[in-house]
């Protein structure tokens, strides 16, 4: 029997929230209220009618919560789901949810996203689930399904027949059809049933047939499962199976739940097209269902239609495949039509729906219409009755194809269908199918088990149980029955274990129950609040009155029973005891707690005590589980479990229960456990529950004590146990053990117990457990625990060596040669041992030290998935010390698995195969990765956490803490996540998993940098009239990064003051005395008119420096800043408007456009929640919103690719409205957005508004001009570097394209041509020297025509009809017109030709040479002709003014600068200046574009050099020679070519220059004009390119981007679109890239500053070439990079080196991260300051020389040291573990003294954390502290001296895997005693620089040796005092007592047993003869020195 605690009465949570729920608040009230008052008396009665006769009944379940903490309840009532989680009386509601209807069933359920659904042809479809996890809620309603997400998705699905019960199974759910008692009672015909069980694989799927199939191994055809008898009784996920049961024949039948194959579907489909009825779905009236959320629950809305109304169909996440083919066999339905939210968007988005794609390859199961087959009503609820004889044929149904497929497995003969099934486990593993008979009251168990591949299960034998109720408890492996008498009893499998015992029940009688219940009383009998009625107050009862206990109120066996055997499992009760509680039923059972239902009807949770709560406990189970045979250990467990929980058994401490344990282990061993007196708890032996299990008489105590008082005080096991320890602590002198004889008790064992036959296996298997635990210091305490129950077995088993091997490490727990045996000589020698059992017992740490010896060793035993420490530390040290491939890893070789007799040796198989990891880092050498890395790669491959080493024991831990820190330094760049886990470089995994999370496009992941504040500055934020702050557009720039990297200058907020736009500017003129105040009031308006040029340029330069700094909030509009065109006069800020002057019309039309393309441009690129409800969303919405600034927004979307997010629809709508704007910004955002793709949608789409894409039959439509140039654009960019030969076609003929006819083209045709051009060379990018197939289009002839001129050609095409009658506004005649399409061919050719170094096309470009052949080029055709030689031949481009000046003509520099005298007759001096600069600034504008982005000095000289000189010529005459349009033009071009070389750098200089000229306003500035403006503002806008993150690319579309974004010829006028539409200024954005490398602290989060290393690509201009700054710091163009190293190794660095490395996985994570916003993480070195925060002083100065002085440790101490690093000298002293008395030193252990240990501590801490090794203090600690405990011989010296031993040891071992330190390990070698190793000296070139930083191992070989020597001079005075004793041990002298000092020499001395040397005595007198003899045995050169000095050096 065991106790199971109080009982909880439980309550429903969701009952209890019920009160408090507001009901249907947004239904519509069935009832309207009467508006007139009415009295009190009426208004009761109203209320009185009101209540509901029938309350609703409520229904729950709980499961266990992910966390394994908690548990969630699912709670319905009516039409309310309460969704909670929680524990007992603390619980908070999840969600809460109330439907139109009462809900029929709720229930968890978990579906699949299944991305390759649905499957191609001759694809298999796989068997498991395929996709991400959906752990959702089913709602079942009468007639709909609702599925919410626990992401926040939400999904209603129309139920096209009613439906019994959902079901869950491992793809999603089964739906079960309500057949009716009338067609279950005449059934039809097999093939004219429809089928009675559905699947529902996702939410957006069809709810699709099932298929069964049947017949020995399922041979027979597969068919529809439409038995009307069949119901399903249970389903299981794994395995995957469904309990059916046939009421017709009264069979169970078991059934394999897989996913259907294409063929059988193929079949099922073929057989139901061929007969005459086909399968037809049972369609009830469906309802649209609406959902209202209470509690931060999902609110749905829905608007019913019926797919009979006209109206279109809506293809929302709930409708998209829901059910078209469903409704046409009956009556209409009206499925909802839910509002979806940007979320469900995306789960449409996620699934690919549409079965139209796969046509007639895979067809879905056809359903006819037949209306009258299937005669459904509609419900009240339907408004549609009217549409009742609709023809439904219209609809054309599609086939639903089955999804899942039954596969039969077994049937059972039962006669009564099941009342529950479940499926249960027992403790050794043995699985059951139970299934509960409540008629009969048994419980039937069928057991079953896996196939050999795991893919289905086989049934074997039956077995049953008498019950009532039962369920199973998983984590407990039984099943809790209720059996015959109403009580509880546990099962394993089909053994019974216990009866449970409950307190806190109410007392209940059957026989009164009927007396009370006919007296008019509660039919509560009792509460949990009352105290239970005792039977003693109603029956008489010969039991003792203790018996009648509460804690006996159940009836159940005496406990004395429970000690004795369980005949076969059975129990034997007493029918005579009385019934205390009647458990009437079992419900919602988690992993240990189950809810009982009492015969009153209250319910109760009750817990059941878990198996363990020690892991020395847990541990032993689970090994003795797998040694054991299989009912052995059954029985073992049972019996522990009752044991342990038996009422009254209490102490569950980690001592308490493995004393109880071993007690009961031993008794089923066959001891007699009463007169065992060995089972002490050494650790707490203070504790009562700790002493002697010998039975003792009670004494009469003495008046006055005694010696032998005293004595045996010294002699007990508290003494023995604690004494040393006490002694240590408190600082008294230490007081020995006296040894008292005791007389053994001696017992015989039972030889017919259970565990009698497996003795040794028991020693052998604890043995393994007993190694495991040293490895881990936190287990120390419980192998104290274990080491007396393994003394008394292995002394037992006369196992000496085992003996030995216990005495060594615990010395004062156990007796040399064990306690007195029980086992007689001739039980022993009919003992059985196993094949593993090993005469020598495996010592773990003395194998680890032999790995460390190179020795050559015998596999390790280890049992599985016990030994897993073990098996893990042998694996990593064998292969560190072998050096083996990794990939190929001999693991018999080191390992030997344990497996029990009768079961099949297997071979040893660790999960050890590092094929899949990177081991080949691109910087090392190919052969092989280097031990360390090999260390950190197992290990990660091994499961192990730094959790887990740094538990490890101290000496076991140095080589895998050496191995992290070898690796820390400079890891490879393609390791996984974890390996950088281990090797604690946490900025490693942030980028790794940033990256994933960057590319995968998921919002969810790591989040390094801490949130940044936007910024608040006040200078920028002012007050408007309203009293709300108006936004200046600039509020989402990173500050912290801009103060970070311009932190001594103000220059972002000079920015931020000029790109303002949304506040009045400043009209600061003075009125001059003989100014009146009208004129004076013009004269304001003409300063704020000119002004407004200016502010009117602004949002272009705005979007650029806020470019992709924002993510919007989806649920709010995009905030426009207001472009204020307005001013204020000071002083009192008189408001200024420009009412009183003219102005041009509509002069803010396109100021607005770029107004709205800057707030779009805000956004980042990789914002994922961007969808086309939201775009509709922020649509205007009233007269105060502009039309164009939303059309601006549109082409923003597409610059940063969302607007592909846009439905058609909706950009149909958009299109509809003819808004010239939007139109303009559509096209080009979508075109953007498409580019390069060819996408035929989008050419359709563009196509519509471009003449030359129509057919010549097309209706003429009325496009304006700007729409068609925003087309022929579109065309190029959607066709760019592609090479389409018919676009290529089009285009260049449109460049040509005439005026006409009549008055169409005649305005603004340069824009046209110019866009056409552009186009084609975007088609066309580089092409011009390869192109394939365009000979005969002669395009370089056809644009060289358009360039020089001549006769107009022949048209041919769609232009060859439509331009016969010429245009009645412009007359060209018959020539070309070269001032239309000189420009665009002029750029095309350029464009098409660039980099083909082609000296024929490019001697077209050159400027002619003479002046006559000069004037018949107009000269700002100029600049566009040097562009396009520059292009042209590219790699001729120098950054020196030589080249610049090379494409000046002779002729032009004879002339240029020269008047006056030095005039020239007949030369136009105009004509020549104008050519001269244009040349020039067309020269200047290749610098640009060749060395965009890149700071290139020289280029930067260049150009600066060239602005300068134009911007003096704007204030001196000669800009009257050239005219001052033509140096402002060319200032200009000049000005942006140079902004874009400074690209993202916010260099100083040039922004003075830009502050002056952007300053030129007002009349004596007449040649600065709106586009003097536009181009300032963009070299503003360039130079701080999205807020200085971003930067300019040099790649082909790049260049081409630029080159249209920055196209030489500036409007005049804001409305100005004649030579260049002014939307295409924005494309510079294809042209922007992210290279802002920014360091953030992985630790903090916070902005940090970093050295910065950048390796260039050797180039035939440059090899080796790097340089060196500080971050935050904008990189080059990563192609033209080989490495970025980020700090990293010099030693002045401060933060851990992170490489991106070229052509390595680390590249590409370097790219993922430029483009996130989170920074590059970096890890503070150890010791390290951030930069710039480090103090300073004299105590800094002191640590930083001490550091770079590495004499200074050998002299450092405990004071100096506080000094240096604050380390506490005191602290020092309490690590060393307290002080030491005089009198305890004694001469032989001078060395251990305080001051001695105090100093070596000091040093030790100095040197690691000057080294940046800081946890291998921990280490050192553990060995100084062994030393120290050693000495005064602590209970755990043993333990600790193998530590000190394996440090000592490691210290070598680690700097002979370290190949730049084998010099130091060939000294050290020679130093330990060992041979040593050969060792080629390092050549002079692989000396590391002296400031880099290299890698040492983690043990100095310095403190390794010192300790060593204190260890080995330690020893030699043990030898002195022991020699007699160890002269004793090695004779085989089992009388003497042995001291621990004893033990621990020989554990230092390597000696090994008596049994396994010779006998020394006989070899005494001959030493030579000694050693020879000691050889042969193996004995290693320390211990054949320590028996040589023992016996020959001995005094006497």
């Amino acid at each position: 029997m065991i106790s199971c605690g109080d009982a909880q009465e439980y309550v429903p949570f969701g009952r209890e929230y019920m009160p408090h729920h507001p009901g249907e608040v947004g239904l519509p009230s069935p009832h309207c209220p009467s508006l007139n008052p009415i009295s009190a008396y009426s208004n009761a009665l109203h209320q009185l009618d009101n209540v509901p006769c029938d309350v609703p009944k409520d229904w729950w379940t709980i499961r266990e919560s992910k966390d394994g903490l908690t548990e969630e309840e699912l709670y319905s009532c009516g039409p309310t789901v309460v969704w909670s989680r929680g524990q007992g009386y603390s619980r908070q509601v999840i969600k809460c949810l109330t439907c139109d209807s009462p809900v029929q069933q709720v229930l968890f359920a978990t579906f699949y996203t299944y991305p390759d659904q649905p499957a191609l042809l001759g694809e298999p479809i796989p068997d498991e689930p395929t996709g991400e996890t959906i752990n959702s809620i089913c709602i079942i309603e009468s007639d709909c399904l609702s599925i919410f997400t626990e992401d926040g998705d939400d999904y209603s699905i129309a139920l096209p027949f009613p439906v019994h019960k959902v079901w869950p199974c491992k793809y999603g759910i089964l739906l079960e059809r309500r057949v009716s008692a009338s067609k279950e009672s005449s059934p039809k015909a097999e093939t004219d049933r429809l089928p009675t069980l559905y699947s529902l694989l996702h939410p957006l799927d069809e709810i699709n047939p099932l298929l069964y199939k049947e017949g020995a191994n399922n041979s027979l055809q597969a068919s529809y499962v439409s038995d009307l008898s069949q119901e399903v009784v249970f389903t299981s996920h794994k395995p995957s199976i469904a309990l059916l049961y046939n009421s017709q024949h009264r069979v169970h039948t078991l059934w394999k739940i897989r996913r259907a194959k294409q063929e059988e579907n193929t079949i099922v489909l073929a057989n139901s097209h061929s007969c005459t009825n086909s399968i037809i779905l049972p369609n009830v009236s469906t309802t649209p269902s609406r959902l209202s959320s209470h509690h931060g629950s999902l609110s749905q809305t829905q608007s019913p239609y019926s797919f009979m109304s006209p109206g279109p169909l809506s293809r929302t996440p709930t409708t998209s495949r829901m059910w078209m083919s469903a409704f046409t066999s009956g009556a209409p339905g009206t499925p909802p039509n839910l509002l979806q939210t940007p979320k469900q968007h995306m789960a449409t988005l996620s699934r690919n729906q549409s079965p139209s794609i796969f046509g007639g390859q895979h067809l879905r199961l056809g359903i006819s219409p037949s209306p009258a087959r299937s005669p459904c009503p509609l419900t009240p609820r339907s408004p549609f009755h009217s549409h009742s004889n609709f023809n439904e044929t219209v609809l054309e149904p599609e086939p639903l194809v089955p999804d899942v497929c039954l596969d039969h497995l077994w049937t059972d003969n039962s006669s009564t269908r099941a009342s529950k099934a479940f499926l249960t486990e027992d403790h050794v593993g043995q699985r059951y199918l139970c299934l509960l008979l409540s008629q009969s009251g048994m419980l039937r168990l069928i057991k079953y088990e896996y196939t050999n591949d795991n893919s289905g299960i086989i049934l074997g034998t039956i077995s049953s149980i008498p019950a009532k109720d039962a369920t199973a408890i998983t984590s407990l492996k039984m099943t809790l029955v209720v059996d015959g008498s109403n009580s509880l009893s546990l099962y394993s499998g089909v053994v019974h274990v216990c009866r449970v015992h409950l307190s806190g029940l109410p007392s209940f009688n059957t026989s009164l129950f009927k007396d009370f219940s006919s007296l008019n009383i509660s039919s509560r009998i009792q509460s949990p609040a009352t105290t239970p009625m005792r039977r003693s107050s109603l029956i008489t009862s010969s039991r003792p009155s203790s018996a009648l206990d509460a804690k006996f109120d159940v009836g159940l066996s005496p406990v004395a029973s429970e000690r004795g055997q369980l005949p076969d499992g059975s129990y034997i009760e007493d029918p005579s005891l009385p019934l205390s509680s009647a458990i009437h039923s079992l419900q919602d059972a988690t992993e240990q707690r189950v809810t009982l239902e009492h015969a009153t009807g209250n319910y109760y949770r009750v817990t059941l005590p878990e198996m363990s709560s020690s892991p020395l406990v847990k541990l032993s189970l689970t090994a003795l589980k797998y040694i054991l045979p299989r009912d052995v250990a059954l029985q073992l467990l049972n019996k522990w479990y009752s044991t342990r929980n038996a009422p009254g058994a209490g102490d569950f401490s980690p001592n308490g229960e493995w004393m109880m344990f071993s007690m009961m282990l031993l008794a089923m061993m066959g001891y007699d456990t009463d007169k065992l007196a060995l089972l002490i708890c050494p650790m707490e032996a203070s504790e009562g529950s700790c002493s002697p299990m010998v039975a003792t008489k009670k004494f009469r105590a003495a008046e006055s004590g005694s010696d032998n008082d005293w004595e045996y005080m010294l002699s007990s096991s508290l003494h023995v146990a604690a004494g040393n320890t006490l002694s240590e602590v408190l600082g008294l002198q230490r007081v020995g053990v006296l040894q008292r004889e005791q007389q053994p008790n001696i017992a015989t064992l039972n030889t017919s117990a259970p565990l009698y036959s497996s003795f040794p296996a028991i020693l052998f298997t604890l043995h393994m457990v007993y190694e495991e635990l040293k490895l881990n210091t936190l287990h120390w305490e419980q192998c104290s625990l274990m080491v007396t129950c393994l003394d008394q077995l292995a002394a037992d088993l006369r196992a000496d060596s085992y003996l030995h091997h216990y005495w060594r490490d615990f010395p004062t727990l156990c007796p040399l040669y064990g306690p007195p045996v029980q086992l007689s000589e001739d039980q022993l020698s009919k003992m059985t041992f196993p094949g593993y059992f090993t005469t020598q017992p495996p010592n773990v740490m003395a194998h680890l030290h032999n790995i460390m010896n190179m020795e050559d060793l015998s596999p390790f035993p280890y049992i599985p998935d016990v030994c897993k420490t073990t098996k893990n530390i042998i694996l990593l040290y064998s292969v560190a010390a072998a050096d083996c491939d990794i990939t190929d890893i001999p693991v018999e070789r080191f390992l030997r698995r344990i497996s029990p007799s009768g079961k099949k040796q297997q071979p040893c198989s660790t999960n050890t195969s590092l094929t899949g990891l990177p081991i080949h880092p691109p910087f090392r050498s190919p052969n092989s990765p280097s031990i360390q890395e090999k260390i950190v790669l197992l290990t990660n491959q091994l499961g192990l956490t730094v959790r887990d080493i740094d538990l490890l024991a101290p000496g076991v831990s140095l080589l895998l803490m050496n191995a992290q820190h070898m690796c820390r330094m400079n890891p490879p760049q393609d390791w996984p996540p974890s390996a950088y886990h281990l090797i604690r470089r946490p900025d490693l995994v942030a980028h790794r998993e940033e990256a994933s999370q960057i590319n995968n496009n998921s919002s969810k992941g790591i989040k390094v940098r801490n949130s940044r504040q936007l910024d608040t500055t006040p200078e920028v934020k002012k007050t408007s009239a309203s009293g709300k702050e108006e936004s200046d557009g600039m509020d989402s720039i990173d500050t912290d990064m801009l103060a970070l990297r311009w932190p001594l200058d103000q220059r972002i907020t000079e920015v931020r003051r000029m790109l303002i736009s949304s506040q009045p500017v400043t009209i600061n003129i003075s009125q001059r005395a003989e100014v009146s105040d009208h004129d004076f009031l013009e004269e304001q308006e003409r300063h704020l008119f000119a002004l407004c040029i200016r502010t009117m340029a602004l949002p272009l330069a705005r979007g650029m420096f806020t470019l992709f700094t924002s993510s919007p909030v989806i649920t709010e509009t995009l905030p426009l800043p207001r472009l204020n065109l307005s001013g204020r006069a000071p002083p009192r800020g008189t408001a200024v408007d420009l009412s009183n002057i003219e102005v041009p019309p509509n002069m803010d039309m396109w100021p607005h456009f770029h107004n709205g393309v800057a707030a779009g441009l805000k956004i980042t690129s990789n914002c994922g929640e961007i969808d086309s409800t939201w775009i509709v969303y922020n649509k205007p919405k009233g007269s105060t919103e502009s039309p164009t600034e939303h059309a601006g927004f549109l082409m923003a979307l597409g610059l940063n690719g969302h607007l592909s997010n846009l439905a058609i629809v909706n950009m149909h709508d958009y299109l509809a409205r003819g808004h010239e704007m939007t139109c303009v910004g559509l096209l080009l955002g979508i075109s953007t957005a498409k580019r390069g793709t060819m996408d035929l949608q989008t050419t359709k789409l563009l196509s519509v508004h471009l003449e030359c894409l129509l057919p010549p039959t097309s209706t003429e439509l009325d496009v304006p001009h700007t729409v068609q140039v925003a087309a022929i654009m579109g065309v190029g960019l959607v066709y760019q570097d592609t090479a389409h030969r018919h676009m290529a076609e089009v285009l260049l003929q449109e460049i040509g394209r005439p005026p006409g006819p009549e008055m169409e083209n005649s305005n603004d045709r340069e824009s046209y041509s110019l866009a056409a051009g552009l186009a084609l060379g975007l088609v066309m990018f580089g092409r011009g020297g390869e192109a394939v197939g365009f000979t005969d289009l002669n395009i370089a002839g056809e644009l060289y025509h358009y360039i020089e001129g001549g006769h107009k050609k022949p048209l041919f095409g769609v232009h060859k009809d439509k331009y016969k009658s010429p245009s009645y506004q412009i007359k060209e005649g018959e020539r070309v017109n070269i001032d239309v399409t000189s420009p665009g061919a002029t750029l095309a050719l350029g464009m098409i030709y660039f980099r083909s170094h082609n000296k024929a096309i490019a001697e077209w470009m050159v400027a002619p040479n003479t002046p006559y052949l000069l004037d018949q080029v107009r000269p700002d055709f100029l600049v566009l002709r040097t562009i396009a030689l520059g292009l042209i031949m590219w790699d001729d481009v120098m950054p020196n003014s030589k080249w610049v000046e090379s494409h000046v003509p002779s002729t032009v520099l004879q002339h240029v600068h020269r008047g006056g005298n030095q005039s020239t007759p007949g030369i136009d001096y105009e004509s020549m200046h104008q050519a001269y600069y244009n040349i020039l600034a067309g020269a200047c504008m290749v610098l640009g574009l060749k060395f965009a982005g890149s700071a290139n000095s020289e280029a930067f000289q260049v150009l600066w050099k060239y602005t300068r000189m134009f911007t003096n010529f704007t204030k001196r005459s000669v800009a009257e020679l050239a005219g001052k349009s033509t140096i402002e033009t060319c200032l200009n071009i000049i000005l942006l070519s140079l902004s874009m070389v400074m690209a993202g750098t916010g260099d100083l200089e040039v922004l003075r220059i830009i502050r002056y000229l952007r300053s030129r306003v007002g009349p004596a500035n007449s040649s600065v004009g709106y586009g003097s403006h536009l181009a300032i503002h963009m070299a503003l806008g360039f130079l701080f390119l999205g807020g200085g993150r971003f930067s300019l690319s040099t790649s082909n579309m790049a260049i081409a981007a630029l080159l249209i974004a920055c196209f030489p010829k500036f409007p005049t006028h804001s409305n100005d679109n004649r030579y260049h539409l002014q939307a295409l200024r924005h494309l510079y954005v294809l042209a922007a890239e992210p290279r802002l490398l920014v360091p953030v602290d992985v630790d903090s989060g916070h902005l940090c500053r970093a050295n910065v290393l950048v390796k260039f690509k050797d180039t035939d201009q440059y090899k080796c070439e790097s340089y060196e700054t500080m971050a935050p710091m904008m990189l080059p163009e990563l192609s033209k990079l080989a490495e970025v190293i980020v700090e990293g190794d010099a030693t002045n660095h401060h933060y851990w080196a992170v490489r991106f490395t070229e052509n390595s996985k680390a590249w590409s994570v370097l790219e993922s991260l430029l483009r996130s916003d989170e920074g590059i993480a970096v890890k503070l070195k150890d010791g390290r300051y951030p930069y710039g925060e480090a103090p300073s002083g004299f105590q800094v100065q002191l640590a930083h020389y001490l550091t770079s002085d590495k004499s200074a440790r050998w002299t450092m101490n405990s004071s100096l040291l506080e000094e240096v690093s604050g380390c506490s000298s005191e602290l020092v002293k309490a690590m060393v573990g307290g002080s030491l008395e005089k009198s305890q030193i004694s001469s032989s252990s001078s060395l251990v003294k305080e001051d001695t240990f105090a100093q070596v501590l000091a040093t030790i801490i100095y040197e690691y954390l000057s080294a940046g090794k800081p946890q291998t203090i921990s280490n050192w600690l553990a060995a100084l502290q062994g030393v120290k405990r050693v000495t005064v011989l602590n209970q755990r010296a043993g333990l600790l001296l193998w530590q000190v031993k394996l440090i000592a040891r490691a210290s070598h071992f680690l700097h002979r895997l370290c190949p730049q330190t084998e010099t130091i390990c060939s000294v050290t070698s020679q130093l330990f005693n060992d041979s040593p190793t050969a060792v080629q000296p390092m050549d002079e070139g692989d000396e590391q620089p002296k400031d880099h930083q290299i890698a040492r191992p983690l043990v100095s070989p310095e403190q390794a040796l010192s300790l060593h020597q204190r260890l080995i001079m330690l020893t030699d005075a043990w030898f002195e005092e022991v020699s007699e004793e160890i002269v004793s041990y090695l004779q085989g002298d089992k009388d003497r007592p042995y001291s621990a000092k004893c033990a621990f020499s020989l554990v230092m001395s390597d000696l090994p047993v008596p049994h396994n040397m010779p006998d020394v005595q006989s070899l005494a007198e001959d030493p030579i003869s000694l050693i020879m003899e000691l050889r042969k045995y193996g004995l290693s050169d320390k211990a054949i020195g320590a028996i040589s000095k023992t016996l020959f050096c001995m005094p006497g």
